[in-house]
């Protein structure tokens, strides 16, 4: 019985660590879910960029190859050749580059046999039903022709499309149609290639100024021309760096061409987890309408959790150190705090004493220097001119012999406190050394207003100072220099406030001197 109690209170404490433990577990859990979906939020977003990146690189691709058609030679196919190599090179995710040029119906015949004559011996107008058997297109215009007269790279499965007439394609009538008379390209439905695979053409009309009637059937890229990309459709499928390519996303790409018609360009399934990983854990689904000026791209991402992703080795042990934490956090926290509270004061005290006078509490010249680059620095943005005002005080060695250091560091300190009482809190009053201050102050109107400020102080200092020996008479002598009128640089200002200090001493001392404006 007497033990009874006890374990009572040792089941109670264990079932209360068992639900400390649970509800650590659950929120490690959910945690890690929110950091695995950001993770792949921000995965998808790249992977839709890239996707994006493809999609406005082909509608520059097809607008300089529209621009390079109207500047080219009408019969130049060496040049159209090189430029197409040259952004085959560049863009290696384009399959094909292709140019139909429009005929006249009636003309179809004289181009065909000048082809065959001066270009390829084998050349044919055939249509596309003709090519792979399927079923021709039921309306076609009587008018015109559209021959595919150029392909790049002229691939051994893609010779017989030279000479196609793209109004007989299924997929491309409505395209060409709509793609005339305007000037942005268009995108084609998701088709099956000739030579095998899936994917869409855009195409851009061109249209140059006409050629003479007698040369229109002749010349090879004629007046008007569909300039024309082949894009397959496992280029629209993103490079998967290394760490994306073992996330298991899967990736649905659709295609809406400029007909409003949806179709697949690619898909790569997602790696799906075990029965449980399914039911314990969510499928991360993002999609994103990647859009271009003529190409729409539908974009689904997919990915499941699995047990391993979640308790990874990093994530396992996570639970051991927090136990271990619960014991050892609260010591070694203090220990730390009192160790982080006596480095700060310590610290702070360094820094005090590395930039102010032990003696008065007033910026050395360490400080001043800082100061001084922060006013010049004001002065060479906005023009704000400032003074630099030397102040020593006159007969302090006769206080300090008569009266003892004790009454002379009185003296000092008294001279500090009714400085820095008279200026604002902007202005720097600065103990130089001995029985030297030296005061920035920022922002003055013109010499007059330094002087002014300079009257202010010496009446301010002026006037006798309660000591251990009685009050003693005190004066001082000022210097004022002015940047720019005097220098720029400390060093400058202060010598010329020096000479002007020791002028005034000159005179009968008890007075403020501005420095003259050399004239040199």
């Amino acid at each position: 019985m007497p033990h009874r109690p006890r374990r009572s209170n040792l089941i109670l404490l264990l079932l209360a660590w068992l639900t400390l433990l649970v509800v650590a577990g659950f929120l490690l859990i959910t945690s890690e879910l929110r950091r695995l979906e950001q993770q792949f939020l921000q995965t998808t977003g790249a992977l839709a960029a890239d996707i994006r990146h493809t999609l406005y690189t082909n509608e520059a691709v097809l607008s300089g190859l529209s621009a390079f058609l109207l500047a080219v030679e009408r019969d130049d196919y060496a040049a159209t050749e090189r430029y197409a190599a040259t952004v085959a090179a560049a863009y290696p995710h384009i399959y094909q580059i292709e140019i139909a040029r429009r005929v006249a119906t009636a003309d179809a015949a004289v181009l065909a046999e000048n082809l065959r004559r001066n270009w390829r011996a084998d050349f044919h107008l055939k249509s596309f039903s003709a090519l792979t058997s399927r079923e021709p297109v039921s309306a076609t215009s009587a008018v015109d022709t559209w021959p595919i007269l150029f392909i790049h790279p002229a691939l051994p499965e893609t010779l017989p499309i030279f000479g196609v007439q793209l109004e007989t394609v299924d997929h491309l009538t409505g395209t060409l149609a709509r793609a005339l008379g305007q000037p942005r390209a268009v995108a084609s439905p998701v088709f099956e290639l000739y030579e095998g695979e899936t994917g869409y053409l855009l195409l851009q009309t061109v249209e140059r100024p006409r050629a003479g009637a007698e040369g229109r059937a002749a010349d090879f890229f004629g007046d008007t021309m569909a300039a024309i990309l082949l894009i397959k459709s496992a280029a629209l499928l993103p490079t998967m760096p290394a760490k994306v390519r073992g996330a298991r996303i899967g990736i649905r790409t659709t295609l809406v061409g400029s007909d409003g018609i949806e179709g697949l360009l690619v898909e790569q399934p997602m790696e799906g987890g075990s029965r449980l990983d399914r039911w314990l854990f969510p499928v991360y689904m993002h999609a994103e309408h990647v859009q271009g000026t003529a190409q729409k791209v539908l974009v689904r991402f997919t990915q499941q959790q699995r047990l391993r992703d979640v308790f990874a080795a990093e994530t396992a042990a996570v639970p051991l150190l927090l136990l271990a934490a619960a014991l050892a956090t609260p010591w070694f926290m203090l220990r730390h705090y009192r160790a982080l509270m006596r480095a700060s004061i310590e610290h702070k005290q360094s820094a005090y004493l590395a930039t102010h006078d032990v003696l008065t509490g007033l910026p050395n010249r360490y400080l001043l220097a800082d100061r001084f680059d922060a006013a010049l620095h004001a002065w060479q943005r906005h023009g704000t001119r400032f003074a630099v005002i030397l102040l020593d005080l006159d007969h302090f060695k006769d206080i300090n012999d008569r009266f003892g250091h004790e009454a002379g560091d009185r003296v000092l300190c008294v001279t500090g406190e009714r400085m820095t009482t008279q200026l604002r809190a902007s202005d720097t009053v600065a103990r130089y050394g001995g029985d030297e201050f030296v005061i920035l102050v920022g922002s003055i109107l013109d010499a007059e207003d330094a002087l002014r400020i300079g009257e202010k102080l010496l009446a301010a200092v002026s006037q006798p100072v309660e000591t251990s020996v009685g009050a003693l008479p005190l004066a001082c002598s000022i210097g004022i220099a002015i940047c720019p009128d005097h220098g720029t640089d400390l060093d400058s200002l202060r010598r010329r406030a020096d000479m002007a200090m020791y002028a005034a001493k000159q005179s009968g001392r008890r007075a403020a001197v501005l420095a003259p404006v050399s004239t040199a």
